[in-house]
């Protein structure tokens, strides 16, 4: 085990890499203010263009079906409506800030945004049939999930690839998560959920982060869109192999069957439609979008 490496540490380590614009505080501060007008929103939004880019290119894709083309920063805004653009704004924020850490060849920024993208796209098609007010917590918490693994992997590769090649000595009895806990003493999961922690994000999103490998652990409270992000962590592996054969991905905890209505025969349903809609929610991370 690493013995001077700690949570706290790396995020310090993290902190300014991983800073959140100024604008996206202030947008969100408009969001909260149901007396703020929809045209100041869209004024601030245009001065990040990335992040603007990002809302109009989401408005137009298949994940939000309009009706006809979205060619204005507050038509985007009143056809996503501002709870989802709350968390639109948050994921791109995000997503832009973690493309500023160094990436690394076991962890391609590609790749991993291409499982993210999926995770958010299954979670939020699971939680429109179990849970439809859970819908954009879920597809946030999708796409963030592993953020954890992707600090460790920039900012300890050392470590993070020991852990690597320990999970890979011994599948059936090791999991990955077991493996950076037998190395770093923590696991990219506990390592996400305190990075939300230290944003101030909703206890339900970094309860998502926390748990997502290790769901019946999450709180009573906010165990059910934790449970949906493990299904789509699930799902978005064997949609990236187009697979649905089980034996292909991370096991889902069999004790989450009894506390949702979705049979595991949805989420392999589901599958087609998020490969269809997953392209969509790759403009978040899109270099050609910066």
């Amino acid at each position: 085990m690493s013995s001077s490496l700690t949570i706290d540490a790396l995020i310090k380590k993290t902190g300014r890499l991983l800073a959140i614009p100024r604008v996206v505080g202030e947008v969100l501060k408009l969001l909260d203010d149901p007396g703020s007008r929809q045209a100041t929103i869209a004024g601030l939004l245009t001065q990040d263009p990335a992040l603007a880019a990002i809302v109009l290119r989401l408005a137009n894709s298949p994940a939000f079906a309009p009706s006809r083309t979205v060619d204005s920063m507050e038509h985007a805004i009143t056809l996503l409506g501002r709870n989802n653009l709350r968390r639109l704004v948050i994921a791109g924020a995000v997503t832009q800030a973690s493309d500023r850490l160094p990436t690394q060849a076991l962890l391609p920024l590609e790749v991993f945004w291409h499982h993210s993208a999926y995770c958010a796209v299954i979670g939020r098609l699971l939680a429109e049939v179990e849970a439809p007010s859970l819908a954009g917590t879920v597809f946030l918490a999708g796409l963030l999930h592993d953020l954890g693994q992707l600090v460790l992997f920039s900012q300890e590769p050392e470590a993070a690839h020991r852990a690597f090649l320990r999970s890979l000595s011994d599948p059936n009895v090791l999991t990955p998560q077991d493996a950076e806990r037998a190395e770093l003493g923590f696991d990219h999961a506990e390592l996400g959920g305190a990075l939300a922690e230290e944003w101030g994000l909703p206890d339900s999103l970094c309860a998502c982060l926390r748990y997502h490998h290790a769901p019946m652990l999450a709180p009573e409270a906010v165990r059910l869109p934790v449970i949906l992000v493990h299904l789509a962590n699930t799902g978005a592996h064997l949609a990236e192999l187009d697979s649905r054969d089980w034996r292909d991905a991370p096991p889902v905890e069999p004790a989450i069957w009894t506390q949702i209505r979705l049979q595991p025969a949805t989420l392999l349903e589901l599958l087609d439609q998020a490969q269809y809609q997953v392209l969509a929610v790759e403009a978040l991370h899109d270099p050609n979008l910066r």
